[in-house]
């Protein structure tokens, strides 16, 4: 609880959604484990990086968060690629303009049809000097495999772009992620160096946030919310009995 309060705090959000935010991202990615202490570190780690992305990119953490939990972070998981890799590739999606769901799912379609373009056209992906996997068959790094896309399709026509993309077996969804993301392996390279030195980053901002007027009022309206709840549950029958008099009389 003290995390998701930091969290929420950072956030600027409320306790439910700062649950809801944090808890589903680290599911999706495979980071809900049963041993307390190790599910905390990792809690920590995945509103960290969620924290940071938002302060390096043009989304919000919300944004962030919603895009891992449609696709992305099972992706991520399964290709075992690390969040602040995958969270990466979503900022430098957020400052091309695609942010939330939509970044989710094309990064899903990058980690999940890149590899599998390579297992049916590896001829094509050689005859064109392009590797995107390493010799284990595993994916690269995203960054690298972007700048492998990018140096493959250097000094073409778009026409020819489309062309070579459709040879090498990258269906619509993945070339329209390579567009976007063309020229941005330095940047995703840089976004990833400094997710991955995030931590402490949501106790950082959380405490900036306490200290500005509007956190504060967020902080006493949330402590106001909190004790109607407990104020409700602890004279539910108080209430009830007091109604139905009133509701007699």
């Amino acid at each position: 609880l003290p995390q998701v309060a930091k969290f929420a705090q950072a956030g600027m959000f409320d306790m439910a959604t700062a649950t809801d935010l944090a808890t589903d991202a680290q599911s999706a990615l495979g980071l809900t484990v049963s041993d307390a202490q190790e599910n905390l570190e990792n809690l920590t780690r995945v509103t960290d990086v969620l924290v940071k992305a938002n302060t390096l990119a043009n989304a919000s953490v919300q944004q962030f968060s919603e895009a891992l939990t449609n696709k992305a972070g099972s992706a991520l998981k399964v290709t075992n690629k690390s969040i602040e890799e995958g969270v990466a590739v979503l900022s430098a999606f957020a400052d091309r303009g695609v942010k939330g769901a939509e970044a989710g799912e094309k990064l899903n379609q990058l980690l999940r049809d890149v590899t599998r373009a390579v297992g049916k056209n590896r001829e094509e992906f050689e005859k064109n000097n392009i590797a995107v996997v390493d010799n284990e068959g595993n994916l690269k790094n995203l960054a690298d495999v972007i700048e492998e896309l990018d140096n493959g399709m250097a000094g073409l026509s778009d026409e020819q772009k489309a062309v070579l993309l459709d040879t090498l077996g990258l269906n619509r969804g993945v070339a329209d992620a390579v567009k976007i993301l063309s020229g941005a392996s330095d940047s995703i390279r840089t976004f990833q160096d400094k997710l991955e030195d995030a931590g402490g980053i949501t106790q950082e901002v959380a405490d900036n946030q306490v200290d500005s007027l509007q956190g504060q009022l967020e902080i006493l309206e949330s402590k106001f919310n909190d004790v109607g709840l407990m104020i409700i549950e602890n004279f539910e029958p108080a209430l009830r009995d007091a109604i139905e008099v009133t509701g007699a009389f």
